[in-house]
């Protein structure tokens, strides 16, 4: 709740979809320049079918050695959707990319294979692109995307003519975070295709919902202060004026639905790399078999 009343006013969340899928893996340098999200509506009571589904994908495109990279995520709130989101550092990257798919004869193969099955599960997708806005983001370099375990991902439509607003009302914010020191970090983007114009994403990594119970806490009295009783007025006029709609949901990274570079796999080898279950009971099975004192 807190974050859809300061929507505007605390331009919030989102921190840091740093360095999130990029296309090649490279050394962390911050969030995407560009993201690319594909967005699936899965049918009720499909979700474990399409969850084993898109695992079995994404380890054919690994086995593949498939250039493009993407972190796979399931919604816990709002409707039942798993978004796949890669990074690139331009459309031409992205482009780029998607050529260099289609000259490989075995991940043509693997796609063929599984985009058939799709169908079954899924009542809707689209694909969304957006591209990443420093001047609104808060601390969204400094963070390792690997080292979390939710993204909290707001909405935000704002109003035609007003972008302006809402990049004031943002910037406002990021202000009284950066005045008070406030432990989050967010990212925003800017949605150029996919979406309706004027749409932003605002993503915030969680390490667990812990955090979200923090809020309260985080944005307390050393916060009010600094936003200041004529900011609060503005923000409340910018917000107003702006905002057609904000809605917030939280989604759970899913390692096995994704295909993360080396350097976000590497923050948590453990969640984003876990040994098969079929390997992991073997290797059980063969230590209880051990003679006593081995």
């Amino acid at each position: 709740m807190k974050k859809v009343l300061f929507v505007l006013a605390v331009v919030f969340l989102f921190g840091s979809l740093a360095s999130f899928a990029q296309a090649q893996d490279q050394s962390y340098s911050g969030p995407p320049k560009l993201i690319r999200i594909g967005r699936e509506e899965v049918k009720v009571g499909k979700a474990a079918a399409h969850e084993v589904l898109e695992a079995a994908w994404a380890r054919s495109f690994a086995d593949a050695k498939s250039p493009d990279n993407w972190i796979g995520m399931d919604s816990t709130t709002g409707s039942n959707e798993v978004w796949f989101v890669s990074g690139y550092s331009s459309m031409s990257d992205m482009e780029k990319t998607r050529q260099a798919l289609d000259t490989m004869p075995a991940l043509k193969v693997v796609d063929a294979k599984y985009s058939t099955q799709e169908a079954e599960f899924l009542s809707g997708s689209r694909t969304v692109v957006a591209v990443y806005r420093d001047d609104l983001s808060y601390q969204g370099v400094k963070t390792n995307i690997g080292t979390f375990r939710y993204l909290y991902v707001t909405t935000v439509r704002v109003r035609p003519g007003h972008d302006t607003d809402f990049v004031e009302a943002t910037k406002i914010s990021r202000a009284a975070h950066e005045k008070a020191t406030v432990p989050e970090r967010w990212s925003v983007f800017e949605v150029t295709e996919g979406m309706p114009r004027g749409t932003y994403l605002i993503f915030e990594p969680l390490k667990s919902m812990a955090d979200v119970d923090a809020f309260p806490q985080t944005h307390g009295k050393t916060y009010q202060d600094a936003v200041g009783d004529d900011g609060r007025k503005r923000l409340a006029e910018l917000n107003s004026a702006a905002t057609i709609s904000a809605e917030t949901n939280i989604f759970a990274f899913n390692p096995k639905m994704s295909k993360p570079t080396k350097e976000i796999a590497a923050a948590d080898p453990g969640f984003w790399t876990p040994k098969p279950a079929k390997k992991l009971a073997a290797n059980t099975k063969k230590e209880a078999e051990k003679p006593a004192g081995n």
